[in-house]
């Protein structure tokens, strides 16, 4: 029930309504004419006409649940939201009362106090409020759509019974239960077994709930709309990310019109809001279920004459040939969010759903009979209301002074340009989007036992153990702050982040040598000032540079915290900079823009002396670290293990490049920094590569980096590593903490390959990596077998992340470059966009190569880019060879013990251990574990194959203090 995939996802064992929700309460005395009406989902497109409908055709006092900080600019939300739509009057504002809630939380967010008085006041609920996505599933839209659901049951069942009128969607017939040629009554039930699309499913299980509730007593209504668009007369449209809304801009903006066999049903908001307010005040309803469907449709093949008729110039396409325009589209403007939303629409298979049933609306018209109120056919006529909106809005250009219709036949072959296939690029769309829908619901858990870790911090918290202190994982940002600075606020806005982030207030101590997270009720972060005003200039900058430095030295205990440091170095009186130290266990980079965002707002709105705005964090990293656990295990395990046994099963060829200096006996993690920036010409030159290829700017980078490495190492195979932002859940976004893994990207450079043909290779490798992503980077040595020696030679990053504010309420704040002094793989290389131009970063370990040596690296980095783009066609071996790359000289290994079998049992067992980690056929009892190919990921391999053989508790430190089978042997034996 927790894989929201829909082949497991078990629909009928979700709907279970409460037990204690009953309705033995006598029913409310106002209904023929209420006094107080809740409504949810007021804020929304239905919801203004609803909230509207209501005000003028009753005399009820409105009770809207909103989301705001406050009761005052909740109702100014209410307000703004009506006038939007041309709804508001002033006359009728003093009945609507806010309630400050939120629909995805037990009891909304309200104190059981308040939920009770609620409950003693309204007469009548409107349950109207949901999260309408097709892109999400099910699991993901369940607290919003179907807990809440349960609570507004729960609401009418306490003090007096209430009415609910529940507003579904017609969408809930959609599955292949339902032929186009079946008549759907309204007293049918819908069949949920091969119903698919999160937002359907929602909707069905709620559907469920209510007719529980049904039989358990309570008067209830189910009201199911087709899809709803803009208001009859005017026009007014509220939801312009619409499925059809989207699909009309994207075909007008690119000219072009897919084709497609599937029937256009819309109805006008105006008429569903009015059908049901007056079905809801007819004493015949309760217990029914109406259709509010369009008896006139219009099919996708008139719509594209429609818009003709209107002006604009269409031509038909075939789809796929309309996905391949899409995606050039994307390519061309990655800025426009629109994009973003109209990729993602294509790309679910329920955008042209399979052919829907007739649907029979005999309640729905007997209710209405007698009345003015009717839809109106979906003809020029009302679809020419709809494109004059758009266009005044600007949502859609104006109509071209001058056209020519295209045929309405779909064009030949010789007139469009040839199919292409479709691309990586927008298989990464799809696999994005699988990747969401595959990712765990998070639960919130209890506080009051042991805290597991996360994947990704358990693996840092055994690194911690074998070096406590090292400082290799402090992550250290410097922001220098100009302007007239409020220290108290900066102080209090810090301090309200780590109240909000349970993350920050955590430790890890061991418990039975085991690692537990304790989160602290309370901490107070000292925010230390450091005065350098009194220095010059230069001085002031060079001891930045030094506290800073020393700063990030400083060794964090992870088993006491607190894991984060700030200080504020006072530079003049319009000049600080801020310094902030926090180990990689609790943050990553994301984590830095949430934390800077939150800053930004609090900071703002204590200075002007207000109450946060922010609200509370619905799951916290805690939550999210027991629940991966829990879902991790079993078949998703085993599915995860199943793609990457075999794609890293065969004998692994390790990265060997030429170095400066021979390898450390010891893990080593000193390092340095160099950087390039690539003209604004190469940049859009390599973008251009990859779009003509159908591949992602990472994967062209990606494979231009391999093929660098190639010609450093002349290895056919090259693997390194990747990270990825681990952030499924939308609510994970909000959240600061430790979410990153990494992937292993394995390609094989043989039979001489093209660039082209080689970005195809990188891209499918990408791919199937992103869908596997869920395994712990650690479980790639200990599950998977791969020699540890392999996870810390190379790595590559493509940054992505969220812009940080560029001011403090009138402070501006930038990021300083500074050297951190340090690095986790011998070699690795950052890209990210700077502007119009990209700027790489390498990062390598100062124990192996010289600075003179990096610099020569990234000059032949450049040289090849501009090759690359030049020749895309030429072959590995047809490459020139660049600089030093021309004759690699590896330094020589570390020379092995002489070989000297085990003498005993535990030897023995132990050099298994080893050969089993290293890939080694033989190790001699006397060498030394970083010698022989030992690095960090090793040792916590290691660690753990011999806790299975050790009858006590043992650290890593006390393990690993003498690194050969002899030591380790003597050390188990006392």
């Amino acid at each position: 029930m927790l894989n929201s995939t829909t082949d497991t996802l078990n629909l009928k064992a979700e709907a279970v309504l409460d037990p204690s929700i009953q309705f033995q309460q006598p029913l409310s005395k106002n209904l023929k004419a209420p006094k107080f009406i809740f409504l949810t989902g007021a804020t929304g497109f239905l919801g203004a006409y609803l909230l509207d409908e209501l005000l003028r055709k009753t005399t009820a006092n409105i009770y809207c649940l909103i989301r705001s900080s406050d009761a005052e600019s909740g109702k100014q939300r209410l307000k703004n939201h009506l006038q939007f739509y041309s709804l508001w009057e002033e006359t009728l504002s003093s009945r609507i009362i806010p309630v400050i809630g939120d629909l995805s939380l037990p009891l909304f967010g309200l104190s059981e106090q308040q939920f009770h008085e609620l409950a003693e006041q309204i007469d009548i609920i409107y349950h109207n409020g949901a999260w309408v996505n097709a892109a999400c599933p099910y699991l993901t839209l369940k607290p919003t759509n179907v807990l809440s659901t349960q609570e507004v049951l729960r609401l009418a069942s306490l003090i007096q019974t209430k009415p609910v009128h529940f507003i579904s969607t017609i969408g809930v017939f959609f599955s292949e239960a339902y032929s186009a040629v079946q008549q759907v009554t309204e007293i049918d039930l819908p069949e949920f077994s091969s119903l698919k699309g999160g937002y359907r499913q929602s909707k069905w299980v709620a559907e469920q709930l209510v007719m529980i509730a049904q039989e358990r007593g309570l008067p209830a209504c189910i009201y199911r709309p087709s899809r709803i668009m803009g208001h009859s007369k005017t026009g007014i449209n509220g939801n312009f990310q619409d499925a059809l809304c989207l699909l009309l801009k994207g075909c007008i903006q690119l000219k072009k019109f897919p084709s497609v066999e599937t029937d256009i049903i819309l109805v006008p908001v105006d008429y569903v809001s009015q059908s049901i307010v007056h079905l809801s005040l007819l004493e015949k309803s309760p217990g029914k279920a109406f259709h509010l469907t369009n008896s006139q449709p219009t099919s996708w093949e008139n719509l594209f004459d429609a818009i003709c008729s209107v002006g604009y110039p269409l031509e038909k396409v075939t789809y796929n040939e309309f996905l391949v325009a899409v995606e050039h589209h994307a390519f061309k403007h990655p800025e426009d969010e629109y994009n973003s939303s109209l990729l993602l629409l294509l790309s679910s298979s329920e955008t042209f759903p399979i052919e829907k049933p007739k649907f029979d609306a005999r309640h729905t018209q007997a209710g209405l009979a007698g009345t003015s109120i009717a839809c109106p056919p979906v003809d020029e006529k009302l679809l020419a209301t709809y494109f004059s909106y758009f266009q005044k809005v600007g949502y859609l250009p104006s109509v071209p002074k001058k056209f020519t219709p295209t045929t309405s036949s779909v064009a030949p072959t010789n007139q469009t340009q040839p199919t292409k296939k479709s691309s990586a690029f927008w298989k990464s769309i799809t696999t994005s989007i699988k990747a969401k829908n595959q990712a765990f619901v998070i639960q919130p858990v209890p506080r009051n036992g042991n805290l597991p870790l996360s994947f990704a911090q358990e693996r840092l918290w055994l690194l911690d153990q074998l070096q406590p202190g090292n400082p290799v994982h402090n992550l250290r940002a410097a922001y220098r702050l100009k302007g007239l600075l409020n220290v108290e606020a900066l102080e209090q806005s810090i301090q309200e982040i780590v109240r909000r982030h349970e993350v920050l207030r955590t430790t890890f101590p061991a418990v039975n040598g085991e690692p537990i997270q304790v989160i602290s009720n309370n901490l107070t972060l000292e925010l230390q000032i450091v005065n350098l005003a009194e220095l010059s200039t230069q001085q002031r900058e060079a001891e930045v540079r030094r506290l800073a430095t020393v700063a990030d030295q400083e060794p964090f205990d992870l088993a006491h915290g607190p894991l984060l440091r700030v200080k504020l170095l006072y530079l003049a009186e319009d000049e600080y900079v801020l310094l902030r130290i926090i180990h990689h266990i609790i943050n990553d980079v994301w984590s830095d823009t949430v934390f800077m965002r939150e800053l930004a707002t609090l900071y703002a709105t204590f200075c002007a002396g207000k109450p946060s705005p922010l609200p509370e964090l619905p799951i916290q990293y805690s939550d999210f670290a027991q629940s991966q656990r829990q879902w991790l295990q079993g078949e998703v395990l085993k599915s995860q293990l199943d793609y990457w046994k075999p794609q890293l099963g065969d004998p692994l060829s390790i990265l060997k490049l030429p170095t400066d200096y021979s390898l450390a006996t010891l893990p080593s993690y000193q390092g340095a920094s160099q950087f390039l920036i690539l003209s604004r010409n190469l940049t859009d030159s390599l973008k251009a590569l990859g779009h003509q290829e159908g591949v992602s700017l990472f994967v062209t980078m990606l494979a231009a980096f391999k093929t660098l490495l190639y010609q450093y190492s002349r290895q056919q195979e090259i693997i390194l590593c990747s990270p990825v932002a681990g952030r499924q859940q939308p609510e994970t976004k909000k959240l600061i903490g430790y979410f990153n893994n990494l992937v292993l990207l394995r390609t094989n450079l043989g039979q001489n390959p093209s660039f082209r043909e080689l970005m195809s290779r990188v891209s499918r490798v990408t791919l199937e990596a992103q869908e596997h992503q869920y395994l712990p980077f650690q479980y790639l040595g200990s599950s998977v077998g791969v020699p540890g020696t392999i996870l810390s030679r190379a790595m590559f990053t493509m940054q992505n992340v969220l812009s940080q504010p560029q001011e403090l309420a009138g402070v501006s704040v930038s990021l300083m470059e500074m050297e951190e002094g340090i690095s986790n793989f011998d070699v690795s290389l950052s890209v990210k966009e700077k502007g119009e131009q990209l700027m790489g970063v390498m990062r390598y370990k100062t124990d192996l190569f010289k600075e003179s040596t990096i610099a020569q690296m990234l000059e032949n980095f450049q040289i090849l880019l501009q090759d690359i783009v030049a020749n895309p066609h030429r072959r590995l071996l047809d490459l020139p060879l660049l600089g030093e790359a021309k004759s690699p000289q590896l330094f020589d290994e570390p020379q092995a013990a002489a070989y000297v079998a085990p003498q005993n049992e535990i030897e023995q067992a132990i050099a298994t251990i080893w050969q089993e980690v290293l890939g080694l056929e033989t190790v001699s009892i006397h060498s030394n574990f970083f010698d022989v190919g030992g690095r960090s990921l090793s040792t916590i391999r290691v660690y753990h194959k011999v806790r299975e053989i050790c009858a006590r508790q043992i650290s890593v430190a006390e393990l690993f203090k003498s690194p050969t089978i002899s030591g380790m042997a003597q050390v188990l034996s006392n």
